[in-house]
């Protein structure tokens, strides 16, 4: 089986130095690099330049930014013949569009210098989902596209609202889900969705890309 995962988080510039992120490290996404090359499948890693890696030698592809992202994840699908795709990666949901200082507007972005400033404000515009257009970009029309979703909320019903948001689109197969609450040093699980009310619990990314496997029938 031909397998990408992606990994890590994007990055999106305020100015040359400065960016909002998040604590995504890349571990999981690498873990799962690992696993599948030990089992025999052919895997491309697409990862965040600070990510963590994989041990094993696979093909690597970095990516920073969303825009970055976006590129090569359209680029590696339409060159490549793959079975499925884990969509790993934490993708900021949004890009820093402009920046006010001092009531000032700046534009924002990787090759900017801002000046000092007293006070400043980010004005954000909304990013797509990459997630939703892995198909349309696939030069295998009947890839399996595995969506990760992780929440941070006690609240069973904003968990199953974020589910659901993913798994209800048809350019989704699998939403593999946990919870921040539930995540410790020692306990890092899934729940593997395939519908909504269909749900299996997986007590680690092996269990989790074993399910995956599973699903798709085996060796492919």
């Amino acid at each position: 089986m031909k397998v990408l995962v992606t990994a890590g988080g994007t990055k999106e510039y305020i100015d040359g130095v400065r960016y909002i992120g998040n604590c995504s490290s890349g571990q999981t996404g690498a873990d799962l690099v690992d696993y599948l090359t030990d089992q025999g499948h052919e895997v491309l890693w697409l990862g965040a330049k600070c990510a963590i890696r994989p041990k094993q030698n696979v093909t690597q592809i970095e990516y920073e930014t969303f825009d970055d992202l976006a590129i090569a994840m359209q680029k590696t699908l339409s060159d490549n013949h793959f079975d499925a795709v884990f969509q790993a990666a934490a993708v900021s949901d949004f890009k820093v569009s402009a920046v006010m200082l001092d009531g000032e507007r700046f534009d924002a972005g990787r090759d900017v210098k801002l000046p000092a400033a007293d006070e400043v404000q980010l004005i954000l515009n909304k990013q797509p989902k990459l997630v939703s257009s892995i198909k349309t970009w696939s030069k295998n029309s009947d890839i399996v596209v595995v969506a990760f979703k992780l929440t941070n909320s006690h609240d069973e019903s904003i968990r199953k609202a974020a589910i659901a948001k993913l798994i209800n689109q048809e350019a989704i197969d699998l939403v593999a889900h946990n919870d921040l609450h539930e995540i410790t040093a020692c306990t890092h699980g899934f729940c593997l969705y395939s519908e909504f009310e269909q749900s299996e619990n997986c007590l680690d990314i092996r269990a989790m890309a074993d399910a995956v496997i599973h699903r798709l029938g085996g060796n492919l």
